[in-house]
Parts: C-alpha cells; sequence; structure tokens
C-alpha cells in the first residue's frame, strides 16, 4: 500500500468517541461509590431523615439500643453485621461474576449495600424492627449512620478480599455471639425472630 493511500485512510477514519476509552478502574470505582452513596443520602433525605442525630451530639460510638437516637451515631455494634455482610457478599459477588475485575465487584456489593439502606429505612421496615410490644425506640438511620454502614460493608469486602477464609470465619462467628449476647440480636436471632413473630 503506497505511502499516500495510508495518510488518506487515516483522514478518513472516524475521530475516537468518548465511549470508545476505558474508564480507569480508580473512576469507575470512585463514580460507583459516589452514585451508590448519593442515591442512598436522597432516599433518606426524601424520608426525612436528618444528617446528624437530632437531639444529642454524635458519637464516635453508641452502645445504647434502648435510646430512641440509636442507629444513627457512626458505629454501633450493628457495624460489625455490616462487615460480616460485606464479607459474605463479596464471595458471591465471586460466585456470580466471576469474570469481573475487583473494583466492579465492590461496586456491585456496595450498591447491595445501598439497596439494603433505602429498604431498611422504609416505615414498614423499622416497624418490622420494633417488637410487638415494645417501646419501639428504632427509628431509622441517620444519613451519617448508613454511610458508616456502607464503609462498613465495603471494610467487610476488602477483608475478605486479603484475609484467608478461617479468619473470616472465626470472626465471624465471634461477631455474631458478641452481638446476639449484647443486644440480643444478630443475623440468626433477628432472622428467627421475624420468622416466628
Amino acid at each position: 500500500m503506497h505511502f499516500d493511500d495510508m495518510n488518506r485512510r487515516a483522514r478518513l477514519a472516524p475521530p475516537p468517541s468518548l465511549g470508545s476509552f476505558p474508564a480507569s478502574p480508580a473512576v469507575t470505582l470512585c463514580l460507583g461509590i459516589l452514585l451508590v452513596n448519593g442515591a442512598v443520602v436522597l432516599w433518606l433525605l426524601m424520608l426525612g431523615r436528618g444528617f446528624l442525630p437530632a437531639a444529642v451530639p454524635l458519637e464516635w460510638w453508641s452502645a445504647s439500643t434502648l435510646a430512641d437516637h440509636n442507629s444513627q451515631h457512626l458505629t454501633d455494634y450493628y457495624s460489625a453485621l455490616h462487615a460480616i455482610s460485606g464479607a459474605g457478599l463479596y464471595f458471591a459477588a465471586c460466585w456470580v461474576c466471576p469474570l469481573w475485575p475487583l473494583h466492579k465487584r465492590l461496586v456491585m456489593v456496595l450498591a447491595c449495600s445501598g439497596v439494603w439502606e433505602v429498604v431498611e429505612n422504609t416505615p414498614w421496615v423499622i416497624a418490622m424492627f420494633n417488637d410487638p410490644g415494645s417501646l419501639g425506640v428504632y427509628r431509622g438511620d441517620s444519613i451519617v449512620n448508613a454511610l458508616s454502614d456502607t464503609a462498613f460493608v465495603a471494610l467487610g469486602f476488602i477483608a475478605a478480599h486479603v484475609l484467608p477464609r478461617r479468619v473470616l470465619v472465626m470472626a465471624g462467628i465471634m461477631a455474631e455471639i458478641g452481638v446476639a449476647v449484647m443486644i440480643h440480636d444478630g443475623f440468626i436471632l433477628g432472622t428467627a425472630r421475624i420468622v416466628l413473630r
């Protein structure tokens, strides 16, 4: 092929579109995190949730489940359960999408966490979490708590990626037992309470 023919073909070729450039993993991950958390924040705002607890200062740790501001601080006993969820979702994502790169699986897991935060804060689910005849102290999450829950899901995901499976299993069992002993809740007790209600 003559050199002039090559130049003419190059000039006639359409310019590459923006869609032909794949986003880097860091860009994909950041956009995914922003979209998921943005959707959760908008949903909670529509439900009338505040960014912070309404009546008390924000705390790093909230041990009480009897105060009406429980699940509205940065961390609580349920943070451990969210980390366990993140580890479990890591293995589910590896099974469902084995060919996906790690960052895309993390975005998918965070999206699952976001869906849970949306569902968890609906009035009917809040009512379901409050036992019949109880004080009904659970009022739903603050926005800070919901974002913190998602961060713990991400930590559980990362832990599942880097730690041996036996370590994860032992940590999960210990966290479940600890939450059950301290606040009489957890995956097993909570599921049994809902099923047997």
